[in-house]
């Protein structure tokens, strides 16, 4: 029987036909994407090929020099993958907005026209571990607090030590370049600053993320901003620093715009760095009171994590801090696992263990500094390090000028605390206590800044100075008597306060209570550990105590410390001192943007400062550092050292840094 060619037969042969030609045109479609692939392949290799001969040419250029070569670099191979991606018909490079950057360009579509754009360099390490010869991955790096924090939750945090937790693991939008102390981006990627200071556009770093894994976004900023503002949360420290922003708007999901209202010389920089960057998703779902009362609750953006995240099982006081290297982290990584900080108060108790391999970095007391460096069985293992930098500080005797507990104390009354100032020989405190290394302090401004008036000098070691002030002030000393009284018969005496563990601040309360002693004065000395020492403090619970402040940036901002307004509500004016005129100088100096007649405002309040004696400032105080040779890649910056690039060598090996 002959076979038919019908029409269920034709249908059939024309799908196929049809099937055959769509594989064809599919195949000829995909080769020709394969050839521009490799062209965008070749271009790469070709920008891999030419950063590789960049490096080499890297040694003996300038910061500066590297900065610029990297940032064309990065441009260009910008441009190659938009040129590549809009060639094979891929989605370009955009923003939150959705605009599309031109080929060879930076997307500037977030951008307000016609201002500058200030684009900050790639963030990555200062001092790369992974060149310095001897680097070894992994390992611990320990350091040993001489303080207990109570917290390391940002905003609420008390102390520097919490600040040094926490800032390992969260991240600000900006930072001081630790060589230059300029400004620079970590998590902006971009800024454009208004001429006349009215307001801020921030662009953040597509790449940032969260140790999640989430990305980094405006909604981000946004909220951590509105949370540090919360009057529910104790953040008095930050929001003390924020009054200037009127508010924090989304441009896109990459932006955001404040808006000041007023104009201050720190707008730029504390917009950018009073507050680390929370992620909104994590935090939101806790609130104020929780939060207050958290001590270990803190996820970032940063290099580190917590080993341990959980809000159930937080970390508590007493137990030692443990990061582990942030595996998500959008930057340069740190070439070792975990980051430790134990806590060891005694100052004799902490070098046994430094000296016992149970930790690899500390402060010591200035004697202890002196003593171990001459030692050369020691400096053969050690390295003893001391450096000024930004983050150095002053220590103070700090005079309560309010009530305590209701009650006036004697230091209302300017001519006492003068006097007190006068009865310690400062240079002897920096010779004896401090061993010489430091140098007696004029005031609340590093005398090798602008800040400082160098015309004001130390008030002199003057007993009988000091005796005829009280005699003034109403506190004689009768014939036969030990103790001076005023005319109500009432002794003047008084309790000094601090913390406990530090030699020198052992050996300053004796010293005070034996010069007080020569004069008519009786001192008592209370010891308490840090943390209830710092509550002390917040409720205004002392007449004398000594601590130190430690400055953050090139040019401190005295309204946090100084303004009266921040005597109320836990601020850090805790010695409640209150100056109309100080309060109008400060004022007057953050809205100064002219740097020259900003300096005549802070040696206005100096001079106020020396005259009123609400503290009397000790010693300015370089930082002392004790650190194993077993730790590279230790480098001394203007603003401290970089934790993130240290590493940790292997036994036996030899430091070459």
């Amino acid at each position: 029987m002959r076979n038919r060619f019908g029409l269920k037969d034709l249908v059939v042969l024309v799908a196929v036909l049809v099937t055959l030609g769509s594989v064809w045109m599919s195949m000829v479609q995909e080769d020709r994407r394969w050839k521009e692939v490799d062209v965008v392949g070749k271009r790469v290799q070709a920008l891999e090929q030419g950063q590789a001969r960049l490096q080499s040419s890297l040694d003996g250029a300038s910061l500066g020099d590297v900065n610029r070569r990297l940032t064309n670099l990065e441009e260009k191979l910008a441009a190659a993958l938009e040129r590549g991606v809009a060639a094979t018909g891929g989605a370009g490079t955009s923003g939150g907005s959705g605009a599309t950057a031109a080929p060879g360009r930076r997307d500037e579509s977030w951008a307000r026209p016609g201002v500058p754009i200030e684009w900050q360099p790639p963030y990555g390490f200062d001092s790369d571990p992974n060149k310095v010869e001897g680097m070894r991955r992994g390992g611990t790096f320990t350091e040993a607090f001489n303080a207990q924090p109570s917290t390391i939750v940002p905003l609420v945090y008390k102390d520097v030590y919490g600040a040094y937790v926490f800032e390992r693991i969260t991240e600000y939008l900006a930072e001081w370049d630790p060589m230059t102390l300029k400004l620079r981006g970590v998590l902006a990627a971009a800024w454009q600053y208004a001429p006349d200071g009215s307001w801020l556009r921030v662009r953040l770093r597509d790449e940032a993320r969260f140790s999640d894994g989430a990305p980094v976004t405006a909604d981000d900023v946004i909220w951590t901003y509105k949370w540090a503002m919360n009057p529910q949360v104790q953040a008095e420290r930050s929001r003390s620093l924020l009054d200037f922003i009127d508010d924090i708007t989304k441009v896109d999901d990459k932006t955001v715009e404040y808006t000041f209202n007023k104009v201050l010389f720190t707008n730029l920089s504390a917009a950018m760095g009073v507050f680390t960057i929370l992620p909104k998703h994590f935090y939101e779902k806790f609130t104020p009171t929780q939060y207050n009362q958290a001590t270990g609750l803190v996820m970032g953006s940063g290099p580190f994590k917590l080993a341990m995240l959980d809000p159930e099982r937080q970390w508590t006081p007493g137990q030692d801090i443990r990061l582990v290297r942030n595996e998500q982290y959008w930057a340069a990584k740190p070439v070792y696992d975990e980051l430790r900080f134990k806590v060891i108060r005694d100052d004799l108790a902490r070098v046994t263990a430094f000296n016992n391999g149970e930790c690899d970095l500390t402060t010591p007391s200035s004697s202890q500094f002196a003593r171990l460096r001459e030692r050369p069985d020691w400096t053969a293992h050690n390295d003893a390090r001391m450096w000024y930098n930004i983050r150095g500080g002053y220590n103070f005797i700090g005079w309560n000028c309010g009530p305590r507990n209701g009650k006036p104390t004697i230091f209302v009354d300017k001519r006492v605390r003068r006097a007190m100032t006068l009865l310690l020989d400062r240079e002897l405190i920096k010779d004896q206590l401090f061993e010489g290394l430091a140098r007696v302090a004029t005031g609340p401004f590093n005398q090798t800044t602008a800040q400082a008036d160098p015309a004001i000098k130390p008030w002199p070691y003057d007993l009988d100075g000091a005796r005829k002030l009280l005699d003034e002030a109403g506190w004689t000393l009768k014939p036969g008597r030990d103790v001076r009284t005023n005319e109500r018969g009432q002794e003047m005496a008084f309790e000094f306060t601090y913390a406990s563990g530090s030699e020198v601040t052992e050996k300053l309360g004796k010293y005070l209570k034996d010069q007080a002693a020569k004069i008519g004065v009786r001192v008592s000395v209370r010891v308490m550990d840090w943390s209830v020492f710092m509550q002390a403090m917040d409720n205004r619970d002392f007449d004398a105590m000594t601590m130190g402040w430690s400055p953050s940036s090139p040019e401190s901002d005295p309204n946090q410390i100084w303004h009266s307004r921040f005597i109320e509500n836990q601020g850090d004016n805790f010695v409640q001192w209150a100056n109309a005129e100080a309060d109008r100088i400060i004022e007057a100096g953050r809205r100064e943007l002219n740097e020259d007649a900003r300096m005549k405002q802070w040696h206005r309040l100096h001079a106020i400062l020396h005259d009123e004696q609400p503290y009397t400032f000790l010693v300015e105080r370089p930082w002392l550092r004790i650190v194993s040779k077993r730790v590279g890649n230790f480098t001394e910056y203007k603003n401290g050292f970089q934790y993130d690039e240290l590493f940790i060598r292997g036994p036996g090996a030899s430091p070459s840094n």
